[in-house]
């Protein structure tokens, strides 16, 4: 069984928290709230979300100032911002600060749910991809740590007859340098 997706949803506006907060509860994800920039910093400081749904205009902290708070801190977290704004430039910078898409208020709850999920599904695969290269690196690594201390002689040539590789035992018995 897959862990609920936890979801912060930040804005200054009380009335604008309680239905999407109600709908998305209704459809099994963890909504947390924050009203407002400095509470959504600090919840951020001291949670693990998988997305964020941002209002960008609040008085006390914007949505951009939250946002590069996310990008200094290198938190791992998918960001929708919600705009009371028609178009995509009306929300400038925050496409540049990372945000996944932008949904416009009143929205379409249809409309949020498939942007969240394909927000949630871009998140899992990245984690993947990252996990991936962790594993490929340390498979790296403990592939060279054996041809490096191997007592065999391995070595690799290019098509002219060059050494192209040479491990230490192959440097010790053919007093071959590496260069």
């Amino acid at each position: 069984m897959e862990p609920t997706p936890r979801i912060l949803l930040v804005d200054d506006e009380p009335h604008m928290l309680a239905s999407p907060r109600a709908l998305l509860e209704a459809v099994d994800y963890e909504v947390v709230i924050a009203h407002g920039g400095k509470a959504a910093i600090s919840r951020l400081e001291n949670e693990d979300f998988d997305l964020v749904l941002l209002d960008m205009n609040m008085p006390d902290v914007n949505g951009h100032q939250v946002m590069e708070f996310i990008n200094n801190k290198l938190i791992k977290v998918a960001v929708v911002v919600l705009s009371g704004e028609v178009d995509f430039d009306s929300t400038p910078g925050a496409f540049q600060l990372g945000a996944f898409d932008n949904i416009k208020k009143p929205y379409e709850f249809d409309e949020l749910q498939h942007t969240l999920r394909n927000a949630l599904r871009k998140q899992e695969l990245e984690k993947s991809l990252f996990s991936l290269r962790k594993q490929l690196e340390r498979s790296k690594s403990l592939h060279r740590f054996m041809i490096e201390s191997s007592p065999d002689i391995i070595f690799i040539v290019d098509k002219n007859g060059n050494f192209a590789f040479v491990n230490d035992r192959a440097e010790e018995l053919l007093n071959y340098k590496k260069g």
